[in-house]
């Protein structure tokens, strides 16, 4: 019985939205957006002329999401035990059908109850199977749990370092495959993070 854990994929879906970020990061700027209410004019005025809104200058950051998540301190340490914990069950599960495999292999086919036997053994078997996706189904979700402990201290980590740096736009490390490295927060994300989140229990 094989099972691989989906951490890395799981993990990074939520994390390379560049849109969740965007919006996070666009909040502190909003402010500076000045719109002029006019008050209700005559029915013979002329119509009053829309005052455009300040733009906001374009301050570019570059994130590695899969460095920040996986290669950050914490994100290594819910990956190890996420692996370690299913890896207990999926062995505590080979073991016990593997137990029911040596029973079904002792029975007699001669005898008047193998075909209950049989039977009862596959019920066992069913129940095993069952009990296992129902253990892998809570641990995913402290996976999961963890996972948002995670993403929120990353995510104030970035808007900390995006307000220190003035940034208004963060652009995903894989879709930009050219830049100045003085654009890259990537580093300064994981060290911070390392530091404000050292490791994370499952």
């Amino acid at each position: 019985m094989t099972h691989n854990v989906r951490f890395r994929s799981r993990f990074l879906a939520l994390t390379a939205s560049a849109g969740l970020m965007l919006a996070l990061l666009a909040a502190p700027h909003a402010a500076n957006a000045q719109t002029t209410t006019q008050p209700a004019a005559p029915a013979t005025a002329a119509p009053a002329q829309a005052v455009p809104a300040q733009s906001i200058p374009v301050v570019v950051g570059i994130l590695d999401t899969e460095a920040v998540v996986l290669g950050s301190s914490a994100g290594k340490s819910l990956t190890l035990q996420a692996n370690a914990q299913l890896k207990q069950l999926q062995d505590a599960t080979q073991k016990q059908e593997d137990a029911l495999i040596a029973k079904l292999k002792a029975l007699n086919p001669q005898a008047a109850d193998y075909g209950t036997l049989r039977q009862a053994l596959a019920a066992q078997d069913d129940q095993l199977r069952t009990a296992f996706g129902n253990n892998k189904d809570a641990l995913d979700q402290r996976v999961d749990k963890a996972r948002q402990s995670l993403l929120q201290a990353a995510t104030k980590v970035i808007q900390d370092i995006a307000k220190a740096r003035g940034l208004t736009l963060i652009l995903s490390r894989t879709s930009t495959p050219l830049f100045p490295e003085s654009w890259n927060i990537t580093p300064d994300v994981v060290a911070r993070l390392n530091k404000a989140l050292p490791s994370i229990k499952l």
